[in-house]
């Protein structure tokens, strides 16, 4: 009797959660992991702009989730350990130190549980991967000739490549500040877009580009805009186009509630517009020799979906992004098929009192 009391005496018993130290080490740890994941829910938003402090973040809520896996294996062997020093039957079971392991694992899983599940975070990068590239199709105006596929470069057939010599550039502005009406007839620039666009024909005149044409829409304000240009522009030829017109080019995504168009709208205008893409937007024909420069003055809707579809982006993504009246958007072909966005609603030309979108 006396034998088997100084063994219960001498048993060993796994840490407790309820020891003050133990209780200390266990908030703390609490804290950091709740800390760590607090910080990352917050700066979410600004973190993949700075990929250094995002990775750090990451690791620390990393090893803390390593940390926490490791007490949860200490617990077990501890338990084990306990159990086979405080009996000779290995399978007996003490109720104490069982009582103390169970509180102890709880712990750690509900730990593990706030920490969230495993984030994998790489040395070189701390940002989601890329989707699969969209190769270029370099025949997408039907003019192409067979080409390289990662170059672009005309094989003559005979060894020699031959390389890019000339660029189209497509200027396209859009008309200035209206008058709204139901009929266009009635859709008169305000005075505010005439300067506008008379500041647009100055910066265009600036830019001193031996202009081979302008093609205008037969809308009123385009019309309009278009006579303001060319008080600048004097000896440029202008050719008027209703393929210019403005309408609805394609189904817009995402759609908004204040502009609905119909079925209707968007096959006859979708029509009309991607046949004016066709018709002008192209690379230079096999016979030019230098850069051209055309202006197209006419609308929102048609030159950002021109823009689109120049760059092989979504056509229905036109919708996201707006221009200036007057504002300067330029294209640039190469004889290649490369085209290339050289500026976008630029508007940097007028005073800020002279912006103006609607």
């Amino acid at each position: 009797m006396h034998t088997e009391q100084t063994s219960k005496k001498t048993r060993l018993q796994p840490a407790s959660v309820d020891k003050p130290h133990n209780r200390w080490s266990l908030r703390l740890l609490a804290i950091l992991a709740k800390s760590s994941k607090r910080a990352i829910h917050k700066w979410k938003c600004l973190l993949p702009s700075y990929p250094s402090a995002y990775s750090v973040l990451m690791n620390v809520r990393r090893s803390l989730r390593i940390l926490a896996g490791s007490l949860l294996a200490s617990a077990a062997v501890l338990e084990s350990h306990s159990n086979l020093i405080s009996s000779p039957f290995p399978n007996s079971v003490n109720q104490s130190n069982h009582r103390h392991y169970h509180s102890f694992s709880q712990w750690v899983k509900s730990l593990l549980r706030q920490l969230g599940p495993q984030t994998h975070v790489y040395a070189d990068t701390a940002t989601p991967s890329m989707p699969k590239t969209t190769p270029w199709d370099w025949n997408w105006d039907g003019r192409g000739e067979p080409t390289s596929q990662t170059s672009g470069t005309s094989d003559l057939g005979d060894g020699h490549i031959r390389r890019p010599t000339c660029s189209r550039h497509l200027i396209f502005i859009r008309h200035g500040q209206y008058h709204y009406a139901d009929s266009d007839v009635d859709c008169h620039l305000t005075p505010l877009g005439r300067q506008q666009l008379s500041l647009t024909g100055i910066r265009l005149k600036e830019l001193n580009f031996p202009y081979s044409i302008i093609r205008y829409s037969t809308m009123t304000r385009a019309v309009e805009s278009t006579e303001e240009v060319l008080k600048h522009l004097p000896d440029v030829r202008a050719v008027p186009s209703d393929a210019l017109r403005e309408g609805a080019p394609y189904p817009l995504e995402p759609p908004l509630p204040f502009y609905c168009p119909t079925e209707k709208d968007f096959q006859e205008d979708g029509e009309r517009i991607e046949s004016a893409f066709r018709s002008f937007v192209h690379r230079p024909d096999k016979s030019q020799t230098r850069d051209s420069y055309e202006i197209f003055i006419c609308h929102a809707n048609v030159i950002r979906y021109i823009v689109c579809r120049s760059l092989q982006l979504p056509p229905e993504a036109w919708i996201r992004f707006t221009l200036d009246h007057g504002s300067i958007t330029w294209l640039v072909i190469r004889s290649d098929g490369r085209v290339a966005l050289r500026c976008l609603g630029n508007s940097g030309h007028m005073p800020l009192d002279k912006i103006s979108v609607q």
